[in-house]
This record gives structure tokens, sequence and C-alpha cells, in this order.
């Protein structure tokens, strides 16, 4: 496998980021300086674990369900196809339906959101991925999917059918990926969860390896 380039689709975990409206902020600071005279840096982070690039846990909508811990990581790792959707509200199953997907595709998809700079404030009218998308995306048998905002549900759903639907059948849900300078194609893949016991979501540093 020769790697031409290595594309960082993660967002920069930092102060004053964009996060979900009621989330907690990011807080960082110092437990040790060696400005202040101590032997070395050591740093703390405070943050909420559905941050930037993230991925959610079944228990995240599924009480009782798998926490982060407990993830297939095969899911996380792998091939990726990148679709780039010229869709204005949301990606409803007329969007995705002639799309070569098959069982067991990752998929990320890539829409205006990912003009959206990271240093705006939250937006509300994100496209989102609607209840007829998911339910085709199950019926293909696709393993994980990946969207470029903060939720593959609208800001304003109830029922977040998008998220039951997904994750009680363990589906894979990366969200929050940096996809503006990646162009749609297949492409090697990591974005791992880290391994913390009894949480719904976690944090992802998520890459692409564009092949030759």
């Amino acid at each position: 496998m020769n790697i031409k380039r290595i594309i960082d689709v993660s967002r920069k975990i930092k102060i004053g980021m964009t996060v979900w409206p009621g989330d907690s902020g990011i807080s960082i600071g110092r437990n040790s300086s060696i400005k202040e005279g101590d032997v070395c840096n050591v740093s703390f982070i405070n943050m909420g674990l559905h941050s930037g690039t993230h991925i959610d846990a079944p228990m995240h909508y599924i009480d009782d369900s798998l926490d982060i811990s407990r993830l297939d990581l095969s899911r996380y790792i792998g091939y990726a196809s990148v679709f780039e959707l010229d869709v204005k509200e949301c990606i409803t199953a007329d969007h995705i339906r002639d799309l070569p997907l098959k069982e067991n595709d990752i998929v990320f998809f890539k829409t205006r959101n990912s003009e959206i700079p990271e240093s705006e404030e939250f937006q509300k009218d994100f496209v989102y991925l609607d209840k007829t998308a998911a339910e085709l995306l199950l019926e293909k048998g696709v393993k994980t999917i990946g969207v470029d905002y903060l939720s593959i549900d609208s800001f304003y759903s109830t029922g977040f059918h998008s998220h039951y639907l997904l994750l009680s059948n363990n589906i894979g849900v990366i969200e929050g990926l940096n996809l503006k300078e990646v162009s749609a194609g297949k492409y090697f893949f990591s974005c791992l969860p880290l391994n913390i016991e009894g949480v719904d979501g976690s944090p992802a540093r998520a890459v692409l390896l564009e092949l030759e």
C-alpha cells in the first residue's frame, strides 16, 4: 500500500471551538509548568465527549447498551468511500439511492457543511440525515457512516430517528468530520475512539490515506 497523502479530517480541539449548544465548552490548563519552575509541562483538558470530531456509542441514545469501550473497532478503521452531495436541507433516501452502496461499506458524506468555518458559531441549519436515508443505509447493510457536522439528526429533531435507527443496529456513527479539503473517492481511514469505560461517546483523530 503506497500512501500518496495523509489528510487530517478531524477538527482541532481548542478553547472557543464550536460545540453543541448546552454542551461543555473546552478548557485547557496546566497542572505543572516549566516556566513556573516545574520539571515538566503537564496539561489537562475539560470537554464534552461529543466535541469536535467524535464517535457515538449506542449508549448515547439507548440506555444500558454498548458503551464506547466495547465498540467493534473494525468499524472505525479500513476503507471508506467519500460521497459529495449537493443537498440544501437534508440527505434523503432519494439522494443516495443510486450510490454504489453494498453490505459492510463505510461511507462519509460531504455536504455544504464542510464550507462552514470551524471558527463560526454553531449553525442550526446544518445538513442532516433524515429517517429515509438512515433506513436505506440500514437496508444496504452499511456498517459505518460519517458526516461533516456535529450530528446526523437535525438540530430541531424531537425523535432523533436516525440516531436510534443506526445505533440500535450497531452501525458506526462518526460526526464532525472536516471534509473541506477532501475529494469524492475511496480512501483508507482511521478514526478510533478513546478506550473510556462507561461513556456514550469519544473524541477521535480521523485521518484519510490517499493511496497511489
